[in-house]
């Protein structure tokens, strides 16, 4: 029997080989949770309004503060958008995020981002915030702090209004102009960001996707369908979906064992499945219990590997016969085979339940209704741009699935600083 056909049967006893993944009715499953989400039902999708739209076209020449605040980095500029539509960044400044070397109280935190740009307000009235952490927006582009995470310790934030509170810092430190802060978070950002530095032609429906260390989605939806929100203005409206837990779809034995043995077992399923932070750990849990079996030669050393990562399974793909952690472990050139087929199927595995994502939302949204003007999908993440094939592989079951099945087009892009950009843009369309 040929290595593939060994591991594509082991893999069925598990339930997880890669057409177990149903995509048209995972995608239908997804569908219905987000509607539910949007009417404030109980679902795994929050599908949380933003308040923000990506209709129109932002203002050119006109200058606005930019601040990105991640998990680890903190970066504010002044950015702008010149006649061609390309941004332009100046006074750019970047520091490690505050509340990772110390904790912070949150009137030191609040006093910590004002001061870094104050000086830009000499220039601008206008700041998009992009807060990558927990928060529920307002109506008036606000946002409630939930919390943070990612190893930032900021004391008494629950429930801190940001943009109001960094207002108030402003007024009590002798700015008299309005200020104009739209609050908006990472993959709000990438759905905004990414048309910024890309080409302009026409598209139907907006998507921005992020799988990195974790993953989610954003997407424009109609007003009337977002019932929770009760609006009364026509249009359109980006929702965060926080895609991570989407849970209507069948874990194969891997991923199950993989999310027991987490800090959090049944959170996040899909990110889970997709995400640099676990999807190496599914395959080692997946390549250990074949090794146990004998699907690998008596002389392997695959019990002896540490913890699985992303980064060791794709230093394997891009040169399976070279010097790395897992090529080593084999024991003969049909184990390397063996290696390749149990991460080529996992691969697709995950690859296809972020088409049954992206599906959803272009269904949901009746998007690329015409290869002249398709759904735009602004793509971001080190681990599905930057991972070996990972990409080629989502674009393969995209155009197997939606395009040919569906009916629907799409049009991938990938933007440098979309975070940058997008925050700009918010508060560009946005005021």
């Amino acid at each position: 029997m040929d290595p593939k056909q060994r591991v594509r049967e082991f893999l069925a006893a598990y339930r997880q080989l890669p057409e177990y993944v149903d995509l048209k009715k995972y995608t239908d499953s997804m569908l219905q949770q987000m509607q539910l989400g949007l009417d404030g039902e109980e679902a795994s999708l929050m599908m949380i309004p933003t308040y923000l739209s990506s209709n129109g076209a932002a203002r050119l020449g006109e200058p606005v503060i930019a601040i990105d605040a991640g998990g680890t980095n903190l970066r504010t500029a002044l950015v702008c958008f010149d006649e061609n539509g390309r941004m332009q960044v100046s006074d750019l400044a970047k520091q490690p995020m505050l509340g990772v070397e110390s904790e912070l109280t949150k009137d030191e935190f609040i006093e910590g981002i004002c001061q870094l740009v104050m000086p830009l307000l000499e220039k601008t009235d206008k700041i998009g915030f992009c807060f990558s952490f927990p928060c529920e927006i307002q109506p008036d582009k606000d946002g409630k702090i939930i919390r943070f995470n990612k190893d930032v310790k900021i004391s008494g934030s629950e429930g801190t209004m940001l943009g109001s509170e960094m207002k108030k810092w402003f007024r009590e430190h002798g700015v008299e102009k309005e200020i104009s802060i739209a609050i908006l978070n990472d993959t709000v950002a990438t759905l905004l960001g990414g048309p910024a530095i890309r080409d302009s032609r026409a598209v139907d429906g907006q998507i921005g996707l992020i799988v990195g260390t974790g993953s989610n989605t954003a997407y424009s939806e109609n007003n009337e369908k977002i019932t929770k929100a009760h609006l009364k203005e026509a249009g359109s409206m980006i929702i965060n979906m926080e895609s991570a837990n989407f849970d209507r779809f069948e874990m194969g034995e891997f991923e199950k064992r993989m999310d027991q043995a987490s800090g959090s077992p049944g959170v996040h399923p899909l990110e889970k499945c997709i995400s640099g932070l676990y999807l190496g750990h599914v395959i080692g849990q997946t390549i250990l219990q074949a090794s146990k079996e004998g699907l690998f030669s008596a002389g392997n050393k695959i019990a002896e590997l540490p913890e699985f990562s992303m980064s060791r399974v794709d230093a394997f793909m891009r040169d399976p016969y070279g010097d790395n952690l897992l090529a080593n472990a084999c024991g003969n050139e049909e184990d390397v085979e063996v290696m390749y087929q149990f991460i080529e199927q996992a691969m697709d595995r995950a690859a296809r339940l972020i088409t049954v994502n992206l599906a959803a939302c272009i269904v949901k949204m009746d998007g690329g209704r015409k290869a002249s003007a398709p759904a735009r999908i602004v793509v971001e993440g080190t681990t599905i741009l930057k991972g070996y094939s990972y990409f080629q592989r989502l674009d393969y079951f995209m155009r197997q699935f939606v395009t040919n099945e569906l009916g629907r087009h799409y049009q991938f892009v990938t933007a440098d600083d979309a975070n940058l950009a997008g925050s700009a843009i918010a508060v560009l369309l946005n005021s």
